[in-house]
């Protein structure tokens, strides 16, 4: 509503999402006035948390040369920033056997470049469980660019297992100068 003071606004008492704006004075730009410029920015440009549901099939073909998930889309200008993943894993029936491993990162053409990973995924598990995948941890060096590309999900092998998953993944655009 024109006029009304931003602390009268509602307040929005949920998480943001990619699409809801903010306001926020741009100090650098003097155009409006001398303390700054009203301007509007998407939520995703500050720090995002999206959550991508998997069936069990699209568990089962995860590999690099099935159907590898994206988790979060690329962006021209910009690299995925991620900050943390959390699985939560729903199993059903038939117990884990594969040995497969999963894997977080830029690049799914390669198991030997990501940004986390964990072996044995799921292997004899038989209930429900969660898992937090906070930070890279024993990955190897991206040998080309991280700038334009999609941050995504896939296994080493296809997984057998009768189980879905939530993946809830909070990350930021960032801008490369």
């Amino acid at each position: 509503m024109a006029g009304q003071r931003l602390t009268d606004k509602t307040a929005l008492e949920e998480q943001a999402g990619s699409g809801d704006l903010l306001m926020l004075v741009d100090v650098s730009d003097t155009t409006g006035s001398s303390a700054g410029t009203s301007k509007k920015t998407d939520f995703k440009y500050v720090i995002q948390t999206d959550k991508i549901s998997l069936s069990n099939a699209e568990v089962q073909d995860l590999t690099h040369a099935g159907s590898p998930k994206t988790l979060v889309g690329a962006l021209s200008g910009y690299m995925v920033t991620p900050l943390n993943v959390t699985i939560l894993v729903t199993y059903a029936s038939a117990t884990e056997s594969s040995n497969s491993s999963l894997y977080l990162g830029y690049d799914s053409s390669s198991n030997s470049q990501y940004w986390v990973s964990m072996g044995r995924f799921m292997n004899g598990i038989t209930t429900s469980n969660t898992y937090i995948l906070a930070s890279e941890s024993g990955s190897a060096a991206h040998n080309a660019s991280i700038l334009n590309k999609p941050f995504l999900m896939w296994s080493s092998a296809a997984f057998n297992g009768g189980w879905s998953c939530d993946v809830y993944i909070t990350y930021a655009y960032t801008k490369v100068l």
